[in-house]
């Protein structure tokens, strides 16, 4: 595929190369899976296929996640609501709430002929880029279709249909979409990308072993499937024209520093999910203050990168960046606990306890507060007041299965594990109906529930076992 032939298709709409482009680059997010306790980061990408927010990638990317963050072009890390779930097509579906239209690439009725030329648009080797200085961007691909190959469904293995396409593609591009250049469609989701072994050799020509490298062949699931899969769950894709047809070309402008920001941030959390790097954390400190540099006195840069100090050691530092984001957000609950926590760290205990009252007067049930509490009365030898505290923290209403299975792993790392045991029971008994969206971390709490009630009723004297265990309710 040329730039010529795609401005050609382009320009028959009235837009240009460059605005098409950047309109595909928009549409397409950063979707990251975090497996807390795993420690582990799954890296994808997604796409908006609504102005509402509807966003589609593959269930691989985000299976086995405690968490879910997504990041776009311009914009901040945003939590998604999932939606759908489909582990054995390979699709997920999430809608993430902003308050404006997005842009989206509508979905292509029918499958593309032989010989279409497309690109593909994701974030493939992020963590690569990233080592090098360089902020978050989505990479655009040529590729061609080839043609359509039979495969198997991931878990129940039928048959289904993919779309063989050739081009280079690297790990990070699954979930992002395949785009008609002719008509801006989206043709299909990236699945597969081929990898192959090849010797490695040193400047004699001797074999020093073996890298893995990509054979520039690609496997999509292709957009007709993906619409059938949207009607099952009784979801509406943003229609099948141009994306000029229902949504306008504009969209809010990201302030400058939103690059540096989004980097630094993502960087801050692969040293906080995967492994303590102290030139990660050096680079997302030195993002931070790049983003300050355009705007000094944006107190949640300020708070950024106090956070990012605080897990380098640098207390002082970071205590002078929260003072400055407390003048001017003196109410945040995040900012507050932070703030309680780096005092606590300090064993400035009076002033942490301000912190974290402060912010329980607001949100009584801002469990983050309440864990930072409870810690702080434990750690000054006070185990019976810690916890009541932990007790509060545990019988709070839960908003997700996610948040739920976080606090109890949380409250069981303090010792508690009664309560831990609680917030999973009761997680289990208010969203197990929902299997669909919820059934894989469901399975987990219920997994992790079960290892913590036996572990509970082993401890019990002999003469309590005859009797059930019986919870709070």
């Amino acid at each position: 595929m040329t730039c010529a032939g795609l401005f050609f298709a382009w320009s028959a709409w009235g837009l240009s190369e460059g605005e098409l482009y950047r309109w595909g680059k928009n549409a397409t997010v950063l979707v990251i899976g975090i497996d807390d306790e795993a420690h582990a980061l799954s890296f994808g990408s997604g796409v908006f296929i609504s102005q509402q927010g509807l966003l589609l990638t593959n269930a691989h990317v985000i299976h086995d996640s405690t968490r879910i963050l997504v990041y776009g072009v311009g914009t901040e890390a945003s939590t998604p609501e999932i939606i759908a779930v489909d582990p054995d097509l390979d699709l997920a579906a999430m809608r993430l709430p902003y308050p404006h239209a997005v842009p989206y690439l509508p979905l292509a009725q029918v499958s593309p002929e032989d010989g279409t030329v497309a690109v593909t648009i994701g974030y493939p080797r992020l963590p690569d880029v990233l080592q090098m200085g360089l902020t978050i961007h989505p990479s655009v691909f040529p590729v061609t279709v080839s043609g359509e190959a039979t495969g198997q469904s991931r878990t129940t293995h039928r048959p289904l249909p993919f779309l063989h396409i050739t081009g280079l593609m690297n790990a990070g591009s699954s979930g992002g979409p395949l785009v008609a250049a002719a008509s801006g469609q989206i043709l299909g989701l990236v699945v597969h990308t081929v990898p192959y072994l090849e010797t490695a050799k040193n400047t004699q020509g001797e074999s020093i072993g073996r890298v893995m490298l990509r054979a520039g062949l690609s496997y999509c699931i292709p957009s007709p499937r993906i619409l059938e899969w949207l009607d099952a769950n009784h979801l509406s894709a943003g229609g099948s024209d141009e994306p000029s047809a229902h949504t306008p070309l504009s969209m809010p402008k990201a302030p400058p520093s939103t690059g540096f920001v989004t980097t630094a941030h993502l960087l801050q959390l692969m040293t906080d999910v995967i492994q303590r790097d102290p030139d990660l954390l050096d680079m997302a400190i030195r993002h931070y203050e790049s983003a300050l540099r355009l705007e000094p006195n944006r107190p949640d840069i300020l708070h950024d990168l106090g956070r990012a100090l605080a897990a380098k050691g640098s207390t002082d530092d970071a205590w002078a960046r929260y003072e400055l984001a407390l003048a001017l957000m003196p109410d945040d609950l995040g900012l507050l606990t932070d703030a309680g926590d780096l005092r606590r760290q300090q064993r400035q205990f009076d002033k942490a306890e301000t912190f974290y009252r402060k912010a329980l007067q607001q949100e009584p049930c801002y469990s983050r507060a309440l864990l930072g509490l409870g810690t702080m009365i434990s750690d000054q030898g006070d185990p019976r007041e810690a916890r009541l505290v932990f007790q509060v923290a545990a019988h709070c209403p839960l908003a997700s299965s996610r948040e739920a299975y976080q606090l109890g792993i949380e409250l069981e790392r303090r010792g508690e594990s009664t309560e831990a045991l609680a917030v999973w029971e009761q997680a289990l008994g208010r969203f197990s109906n929902q299997a669909s969206v919820e059934s894989g971390m469901i399975t987990r709490i219920r997994h992790r529930a079960s290892e913590l009630r036996s572990r509970l009723q082993s401890s019990l004297p002999a003469s309590s076992k005859a009797e059930p265990m019986r919870l709070h309710k």
